[in-house]
């Protein structure tokens, strides 16, 4: 590969201006992660205009099972992205596409396992996620098009954007999974309230979730195949290698993020459980804080994700004082963010909640949720921006604690410990206690580890 080509491969990591470099990558990624927030928005939205509380417990209740197949995009996108990075650090592109392949692949046939998983353990699952008679109609059909016909649409939207991300090309990769969510906002009304009847609401929130999924995976296939000459980009299986550790360097790196996930998934079966003997309007209240939260997680998260590439970059070429210079910026914008959320969930919380469902139990419930759990953004995104280090630079024992950390280890037991004692209110309490907990935790990892970084050039 020519030299022109693999400076015009990493040019947006060579940008002289920090600030620059990291908006580059960062905007495209955060915008991604807002308009996705709010196609997760438009289902709770349009399901909540039927005043039915099941319904929008249902879509509640599936969100945790959704979420496993963002953590089988994570294991082969982030895993990846990380190892791609660091190769063109190290002006390896050879490396790169071979990973490129590897995780493409590896992606897709997790996606095909999971949605036969999920079509042959449906009715056991349904009441461990907390489904109950109310509900399971309206969760089993939701399932059903999301995660055994939607699997493969929805894991390579996303695994492809972690992919094509990897490389700099953050607007691409945006535009990309972008696309989803715009076309989901407009094919929720239509499948909802226009061609299904009155009841299906539910099934016509999730057959429009799974065809904005396959429309966007469409466009990414398009443009890796317009993309062939690029020196990292394949669709082309002979390019899947096992040498050169390919698999352990992308997986020691993958299975933290892709556990972190799966582990947020764990801790929301587990809020769901705790809370639904409050009845469904609890459920339907955590649902709702939960997603309104979802302001400051996903900018926090699009932010980190997007300077990820960056970050294994300047690693791969030991240019660590500019290491420590992004790893900075992103996290003072990112503190700056989270505290105004903060000030905003709890001064606005009712009104936020009523955006969602005009039914007043379940408003009384998502503002006290929405009020609790609210404080913990700052310090999650501490935590965000500190795995995000360890992930980028293949740290993967550190990745791996900060995984356990935030969400199963701290937060699972203090919602048993915390409703035992104040009530309902302790299940979201386990909430901020577990951020501040991983967030001292991740600041002190961080630090230990770059004091073993030998400054390089600036």
């Amino acid at each position: 590969m020519s030299n022109q080509k693999h400076a015009d491969t990493v040019s947006v990591f060579e940008n002289p201006s920090i600030g620059r470099a990291v908006w580059t990558l960062a905007i495209p990624t955060v915008i991604t992660q807002l308009i996705n927030m709010i196609y997760n928005f438009a289902d709770t939205w349009f399901v909540g205009r039927t005043g039915n509380a099941a319904m929008v417990a249902a879509t509640n209740v599936c969100m945790p099972l959704f979420v496993i197949m963002a953590a089988i995009a994570n294991l082969f996108g982030i895993g990846g992205a990380s190892v791609i990075s660091r190769a063109l650090g190290q002006k390896k592109p050879e490396k790169a596409r071979k990973v490129f392949a590897f995780c493409l692949y590896g992606g897709l046939v997790g996606a095909v396992c999971y949605a036969v998983f999920i079509a042959l353990a449906r009715p056991a699952l349904i009441p461990l996620v907390g489904g109950d008679s109310a509900d399971y109609d309206y969760i089993y059909s939701y399932m059903f098009w999301t995660m055994t016909v939607g699997a493969i649409p929805t894991v390579g939207n996303v695994l492809c954007g972690h992919l094509v991300r990897s490389i700099g090309a953050a607007k691409e990769a945006g535009f990309g999974m972008s696309l989803g969510g715009i076309l989901n906002c407009f094919l929720d009304p239509l499948f909802m309230f226009v061609i299904l009847p009155p009841g299906n609401e539910v099934t016509g929130a999730a057959i429009a979730t799974m065809l904005s999924n396959t429309a966007a995976l469409v466009y990414f296939l398009i443009f890796l195949a317009r993309h062939k000459d690029n020196p990292v980009f394949t669709m082309n299986p002979r390019d899947i290698s096992f040498a050169d550790r390919i698999p352990g360097d992308v997986l020691a790196i993958g299975i933290p993020a892709a556990l972190q996930t799966t582990l947020a998934m764990v801790s929301n079966i587990f809020a769901n459980a705790l809370v639904v003997g409050y009845g469904t309007e609890a459920v339907a209240g955590m649902g709702v804080a939960k997603k309104i939260n979802m302001i400051a997680f996903n900018t926090s998260m699009g932010m980190t994700q997007g300077v990820l590439p960056l970050i294994g970059y300047y690693y791969g070429s030991k240019n660590y004082a500019r290491l420590r210079k992004v790893v900075r910026y992103t996290a003072k914008v990112l503190l700056i963010f989270t505290l105004c959320c903060v000030v905003m969930f709890v001064t606005c919380a009712p009104y936020l909640c009523a955006f969602f469902i005009n039914e007043t139990k379940t408003i009384e419930f998502g503002t006290r949720f929405l009020r609790i759990i609210g404080y913990a953004a700052p310090f999650c995104a501490l935590s965000y921006m500190c795995n995000t280090v360890f992930q980028a630079t293949g740290n993967r024992a550190r990745s791996f604690v900060l995984s356990i950390m935030r969400k199963g280890l701290v937060d699972i037991p203090m919602m048993f410990v915390l409703r035992a004692m104040i009530g309902v209110d302790g299940v979201c309490w386990a909430t901020p206690f577990a951020e501040v907990v991983s967030a001292v935790i991740a600041v002190i990892l961080y630090f230990s580890f770059m004091k073993k970084l030998t400054p390089a050039k600036a």
